[in-house]
């Protein structure tokens, strides 16, 4: 029994791999001749290069931007001196466009800005398939808004980085600084 049915398995393979010369003789039907033709693969060039490279450097940038954004807003609000003293409360909160989605919440946050940035890398790939001068303006796209996505991560690190100096400059105090979440 296993014998049959590993021969007709054996048969059904030979007869889907093996070329039907009859389908290759049958005419090609009028409504088909005007459908368009597949046109040859072209080599890339350097304009590809230059897009390829900018959907990196925009990857890069959201990253960059998601990961600092999530990392400054989970920062510990309450400043405390080694003794235990309450200094005070510092809050970082988004500062950018999604602020209307939650100025506290870093999810929701880097989520808006991931799917915004998502979505602009997916326009610049419609604009650069029509080819020709569109090509220039999807990498230019694509080169803007990852540069300010990299801008606003920098910016994001280097606030989080500043927070002790502010606290400092706020209270007078000069001490080390205990971060705790309430």
């Amino acid at each position: 029994m296993k014998l049959a049915i590993a021969c007709f398995f054996a048969a059904m393979c030979a007869i889907g791999f093996a070329p039907v010369r009859a389908l290759a003789q049958v005419p090609t039907p009028p409504w088909l001749d005007d459908a368009p033709k597949p046109q040859p693969k072209r080599p890339p060039d350097k304009t590809d290069r230059f897009y390829w490279a900018t959907e990196g450097y925009l990857a890069g940038g959201t990253v960059a931007d998601a990961m600092t954004t999530v990392k400054g807003m989970d920062h510990p609000t309450m400043a405390y001196t080694e003794d235990g003293t309450f200094l005070m409360r510092y809050v970082l909160a988004e500062g950018g466009w999604a602020r209307c989605f939650g100025s506290r919440d870093p999810v929701t946050a880097s989520a808006a800005n991931v799917a915004l940035n998502g979505g602009i890398a997916e326009l610049s790939r419609l604009i650069y398939r029509r080819g020709g001068r569109w090509r220039i303006l999807a990498i230019g796209i694509d080169f803007a808004k990852a540069t300010s996505s990299t801008i606003a991560g920098v910016h994001n690190a280097r606030l989080e980085a500043g927070i002790d100096q502010r606290v400092e400059q706020a209270t007078g105090y000069r001490g080390i600084i205990l971060w705790r979440s309430r």
